[in-house]
């Protein structure tokens, strides 16, 4: 599912009643409004001092209707569309206006988006320091494969006794088929 982010206008409602650095997401208009669900970290939770952590959240209680005071119908023109958030792979396939959406978030879009690798196979140690810098995720770990998902929505297997690493596109249907995998196991 593909989310709109957002960030309020300013002296708007939406600016009034949502923390500065809040993600905010939303899915379609209705009646010259927006339902969004927004995560600011009011309580400093150490899960969700980056601005992805907070989008990621919104975004997974938006996708399943989580009960929550974090959400509001906004009117349209309360808010600005700055980028795509695809809730189901997790990532941001594109950013639309990175100068606001960083002064929004307090934290460059490159954080925000993260890096991704050079997609295919790969000695490990050749990926080690670009990977340790894309944000990774452990996703799951079966013996010597340790199976990984970055800010950028590629996947990356890596295999530890034999040294070698596998990225992989987020649209790619093993990476689909590895995500469904994960899910399935929760």
């Amino acid at each position: 599912m593909l989310l709109h982010v957002y960030v309020p206008k300013p002296d708007s409602l939406a600016a009034a009643l949502v923390l500065p650095g809040s993600g905010i997401v939303g899915a379609g208009e209705r009646d010259g409004r927006v339902l969004c669900y927004y995560e600011g970290n009011a309580i400093g939770s150490q899960d969700l001092k980056s601005f992805y952590e907070r989008l990621r959240r919104a975004a997974s209680r938006l996708v399943t209707r989580y009960p929550t005071t974090a959400m509001a119908a906004f009117p349209v023109d309360d808010l600005q569309c700055v980028a795509t958030f695809d809730a189901e792979r997790e990532y941001l396939p594109e950013i639309e206006d990175h100068r606001t959406l960083e002064r929004w978030a307090g934290e460059a879009a490159l954080n925000i988006q993260g890096p991704d690798l050079p997609e295919g196979a790969h000695l490990t140690n050749a990926i080690g320091v670009r990977f340790e810098k894309a944000f990774p995720r452990l996703l799951m770990r079966e013996g010597t494969v340790h199976t990984y998902a970055l800010r950028c929505g590629q996947i990356v297997v890596i295999n530890i006794a034999s040294g070698m690493s596998e990225v992989i596109n987020p649209t790619d249907t093993l990476a689909d088929s590895i995500r469904q995998e994960v899910k399935s196991r929760r």
